[in-house]
């Protein structure tokens, strides 16, 4: 067995799966997706006992090679802390040997940071890194127990007999370290470079709490807080990692619209037209229950959260959760009290500093400036983030145009003299307009100014976002197949329209599956 890396042969598959965790650091996770390349083999495996299992069963009597190089993809969880020695060398085995230990931790941390990420609390898991310590001491006890007991009958042999007793008590416990959430945190903290979130206070209330001395229920002070991650230590995170380079979107000379990179906005923009290297933020805004949606506790703790992704990788990574970085987590209640501006304050005061410093890209070689590039949501989130009204009920609710309710029936092209299309002019009036003059409830749509137009480069009339997801699929989509099966049931016949299924060119598919027949 070979492998790609660093062209090291293995005649055993526990010798390269040990080679594989403790020389090049890799370990199993959510993206470990190895493909056998064994004489033709492409199985794809998602954890290394599956590995060492296809590997004994299928491939265990020939001379091949392991992995193909790519078959890792970004975000699996490298350690790149463990250096790779040179090939062939006597180097490997002492690695092997001295990073036994780390490697044991790293695979324990690993279990911990899947609980994490599939939500387990932290008494549960907790609950489980004891468990573990306990198993793992009493599997070092009976191996050292069978050991003394099988190996040295002779008193000679005594002298060895504690030697083999103290390598058992100098094994560490590799869940010892990790025993605890003080251990753990400060583990993924130091291995990863973990962005911790900022406590921020934005109010305080008065709410009623029991006292442990009398037993009594006193009023006392609250402080209304919210979480934020630093949107500028995220971004220096992210662009540290090693596959940066691979998830950047390439540049294409077409004209085909692929997303907002490819329209006229994003081309005459001040910033990302003018700069060839530049950050790319897309921020995403919505509400979620923490507790049973229709209960009868829904709202209490009901939560909203601030998310962003970057436009510069490709939507092959940013599909992936791990590409979907969290900014700001605050109770929705707090938006009533103290509105969105108090929540923003620490988001636009880091995207200026990138629109004016930047910050430091090692694959650029040097600072590089970026900014708001679009927010998306849906239309109830959107509007209230943006200071629009949220009842589309409203005279004026829509945030593209200055179209009245009215008209939404009748109109549907922006050249009718109905449709007014909104911009920075006209929303700035309607602010200043609702300033002089509080009383109002509203202007042409708008309730209140939106903290992001303070950037030098976003502007809410300038992001032209929908929701996809109610505005056509849940909208107009099924009005609209309706009226089209209506049309093939009264034109085209049963067999043809199946026939054009069957032989429309839908282009590659990964999965050789048929198309459906129709049946009215």
């Amino acid at each position: 067995m070979k492998r790609f890396l660093c062209k090291s042969e293995h005649f055993r598959p526990n010798s390269l799966i040990k080679h594989l965790k403790i020389i090049h650091g890799l370990c199993t996770g959510r993206t470990f997706n190895p493909k056998c390349r064994q004489a033709g083999c492409s199985r794809s495996l998602v954890s290394f006992s599956g590995f060492r299992k296809h590997l004994n069963k299928c491939h265990v009597s020939g001379s091949f090679e392991s992995i193909e190089e790519g078959d890792f993809s970004p975000h699996q969880g490298v350690d790149t802390s463990i250096a790779t020695a040179v090939d062939g060398s006597s180097e490997h085995l002492e690695a092997e040997s001295e990073f036994s230990l780390a490697n044991l931790v790293n695979s324990c941390a690993a279990v911990i940071s899947d609980l994490k990420a599939a939500g387990v609390g932290h008494s549960v898991v907790n609950s489980v890194v004891i468990s573990m310590e306990e198993i793992v001491q009493d599997i070092q006890q009976h191996a050292k127990e069978t050991v003394i007991k099988h190996v040295f009958n002779d008193e000679r042999e005594t002298e060895m007999c504690k030697k083999v007793e103290a390598c058992f008590e100098e094994l560490e416990n590799p869940f010892t370290i990790l025993n605890s959430e003080y251990k753990w945190s400060k583990f993924f903290f130091g291995k990863f470079e973990t962005v911790e979130p900022v406590e921020c206070v934005i109010g305080s209330r008065l709410d009623t709490r029991r006292n442990k001395e009398t037993g009594t229920y006193d009023q006392t002070v609250v402080q209304d807080k919210f979480m934020y991650v630093p949107i500028l230590s995220t971004l220096e995170s992210i662009f540290k990692s090693p596959y940066t380079a691979e998830m950047l979107c390439s540049a294409t000379d077409d004209s085909r619209l692929r997303n907002i990179c490819d329209g006229s906005l994003f081309k005459t923009h001040l910033l990302f037209s003018t700069e060839k290297h530049t950050v790319q933020i897309q921020m995403f805004y919505d509400d979620f229950e923490v507790a049973n949606s229709l209960g009868s506790k829904r709202g209490i703790h009901k939560l909203g959260a601030l998310y962003f992704t970057l436009r510069n990788f490709s939507p092959k990574w940013n599909s992936l959760l791990a590409n979907i970085h969290l900014c700001a987590l605050f109770h929705a209640q707090d938006l009533k009290r103290y509105g969105f501006s108090e929540i923003l304050a620490p988001i636009v005061r880091d995207i200026k500093l990138l629109e004016t410093d930047g910050i430091e890209i090692p694959i650029y070689s040097g600072r590089v400036r970026g900014s708001l590039v679009q927010v998306t949501g849906d239309n109830l989130g959107l509007h209230s983030l943006f200071g629009l009204v949220e009842s589309f009920s409203a005279r004026y609710c829509c945030r593209f145009c200055l179209a009245e309710k009215d008209d939404f029936q009748t109109e549907f092209s922006e050249e009718s003299s109905k449709i007014v299309l909104r911009t920075k002019d006209t929303y700035t009036a309607h602010c200043q307009e609702m300033a002089h003059n509080p009383s109002l409830p509203y202007v042409f749509g708008v309730k209140s100014s939106c903290l992001l137009n303070s950037l030098t480069y976003f502007h809410i009339a300038e992001n032209f976002s929908v929701d996809v997801m109610h505005d056509i699929l849940e909208g107009v989509a099924q009005y609209e197949l309706k009226l089209l099966f209506s049309y093939f049931k009264e034109r085209v016949t049963l067999g043809e329209l199946n026939l054009r299924i069957e032989s429309f060119d839908y282009g590659f598919m990964e999965r050789n599956n048929r198309p459906v027949a129709v049946n009215f």
